[in-house]
């Protein structure tokens, strides 16, 4: 009897002892997080919870393994851990632990791009500290949303977002992550073609920090943006200066995929080959491997290996259709006014369920677009002819797509226009045009005709010197359909005018008919 009780004595110290040593490991684990945090997820990773465990360690351990993983730049997972962390913090006073929670939630999403999801989570962090002083993890809240507004293109207010979360990061007395930031604004400046703009961000970044690895991505950008400028030897060389420096995440595969991209505008094709296939080999988003995708297709055609790159062009088709599963997302700017109103409203179950159903339809639009992209045509006919067909069939819906706009934008008028007057009427024609086709504007105009028509005003400039902007505006409202009165407006002349235009045309582009110029024109804009 003795025996048996010393033996069950035995087992319970064990026990406690056992209890009593995990928690202190991740006590440690948590100290050594910003310091060493290879070696605080190696301790979580050795650790293994158990109902040894407090519920309040477990909840605990979920946020910590998360914080290291990625701290690690690791796969976020298993989200069960992360789960439980969140079910027990819901139910507790700690805001933080939950809003931190919340936070690696959104992390994960935003990693699966999954931005609408990782959006509510955000929203759920900052509701619970947004008058709390934990600076750093609000820092790092606001500039996970300025990255989604950026891939969401909604470029003003991704800028507003970073400067929200330089503003936390100093307070945090974080220099480093506040000098990153500068690097995001910068490249929102360069995607709104403020190229001078940028550079004046990129070296005010680059003056912040002795940072090894902010340097590399501060040279990748501004290669980046001399390349965007078409200044192409700087771009070069900054491009490749950035090759020699430490990397994070997709930043080598960005930097090789832009080499590839210059190499292939200054047609040194084998180069941009080299570094389009050096870009895969390395961790990249779809963004970057459907241009890759694109450079290598180009580059196999003018070497007129047409079954490559029909193999090559049906992984861009891939690549493009992940691209938009993700661009059906909803925006965050959406998501966050329904949050804010929500809020604003009540604290009832009213937001969850606009949650849900909003959450409902983009997974049902999801299906959709991914159940009609993979109906592949008939698969005996050669690869080369189904890709032509694809690209026919892509600029056909785009044309549809504009008129369809156009016609929407007239219907909207309608009722105006019929009570206007001559004058009036050629005004609001005109506003409609502009409206929907940029015509006031020729860069855009530009843009989304040669989106529309195959580079159709691409290839009139670069074929034929003596076209000018009136006569390309005639062969785009011409592959258009625009009708006759309407184009008159435009082209602001007469119907003798417009034949004169059209005949002009016609022998600059070295044709001696009317019909040959339409067939052309048809033929280049990819219908024929």
């Amino acid at each position: 009897m003795h025996s048996k009780l010393n033996f069950i004595c035995i087992l319970l110290s064990v026990f406690l002892i056992a209890c009593s040593l995990m928690p202190n490991d991740m006590k440690t684990a948590e100290k050594i997080m910003d310091s060493n945090p290879d070696s605080a997820l190696h301790i979580l990773e050795h650790m293994h919870p158990n109902q040894a465990f407090m519920d309040a360690d477990r909840a605990l351990y979920g946020i910590l393994l998360f914080q290291a993983l990625d701290r690690n730049n690791k796969a976020l997972q298993p989200d069960s851990v992360l789960n439980y962390s969140i079910n027990y913090y819901s139910n507790s006073s700690n805001k933080v632990y939950l809003a931190t929670a919340y936070y690696y939630k959104a992390r994960l999403y935003k990693r699966a791009q999954q931005f609408d999801q990782a959006t509510l989570f955000y929203l759920k962090a900052l509701d619970l500290i947004r008058n709390e002083k934990k600076y750093s993890l609000l820092g790092k809240i606001y500039s996970d949303m300025g990255d989604i507004c950026s891939i969401q293109k909604d470029y003003t207010k991704s800028m507003k977002k970073y400067e929200e979360s330089i503003y936390f990061f100093k307070l945090a007395g974080d220099t480093l992550e506040a000098s990153y930031k500068v690097i995001d604004i910068a490249r929102m400046y360069r995607f709104m073609k403020d190229y001078q703009k940028a550079r004046q961000f990129y070296t005010k970044s680059l003056l912040q920090s002795p940072d090894s690895f902010l340097h590399g991505i501060v040279y990748q950008e501004i290669g980046i943006n001399y390349f965007f400028a078409k200044q192409y030897d700087s771009a070069k060389y900054f491009l490749n200066k950035s090759l020699l420096y430490p990397y994070k995440g997709t930043n080598y595969a960005i930097r090789c995929y832009n080499l590839a991209d210059l190499y292939f505008e200054l047609n040194q094709f084998d180069s941009a080959f080299l570094y389009a296939n050096k870009a895969m080999k390395y961790p990249a988003t779809f963004f970057i491997q459907r241009e890759c995708y694109r450079i290598l297709t180009n580059t196999e055609y003018s070497k007129g290996d047409f079954k490559q790159m029909a193999t090559y062009m049906s992984k861009y088709q891939d690549c493009t259709d992940s691209v938009r599963k993700i661009e059906t997302q909803t925006k965050t700017t959406i998501l966050e006014d329904l949050h804010q109103t929500s809020s604003a409203a009540s604290k009832s179950n009213q937001f969850l369920i606009i949650s849900v159903f909003i959450i409902l339809i983009i997974l049902a639009l999801s299906l959709f677009i991914v159940l009609t992209l993979r109906i592949k045509s008939n698969r005996k006919q050669q690869e080369l002819k189904t890709t032509e067909k694809k690209l026919v069939e892509k600029q056909l819906v785009l044309k549809h797509n504009l008129i369809q706009k156009l016609q929407e934008t007239r219907d909207l008028h309608s009722s105006v226009f019929k009570k206007a007057n001559g004058t009036e009427r050629e005004l609001i024609i005109k506003e409609i045009y502009n409206n929907t086709l940029h015509i006031d504007d020729w860069e855009a105009f530009k843009t989304l005709m040669n989106k529309t028509f195959n580079n159709i005003v691409g290839n009139l400039e670069s074929r034929y010197s003596e076209i000018n902007k009136k006569e390309i505006l005639w062969c785009c409202l011409f592959l258009l359909d625009i009708p006759n009165n309407e184009m008159l407006n435009l082209l602001d002349c007469k119907q003798s005018s417009l034949y004169k235009l059209k005949y002009r045309i016609t022998i600059k582009l070295q044709l001696t008919t009317a019909a040959e110029l339409e067939h052309l024109l048809l033929e280049l804009a990819g219908e024929k």
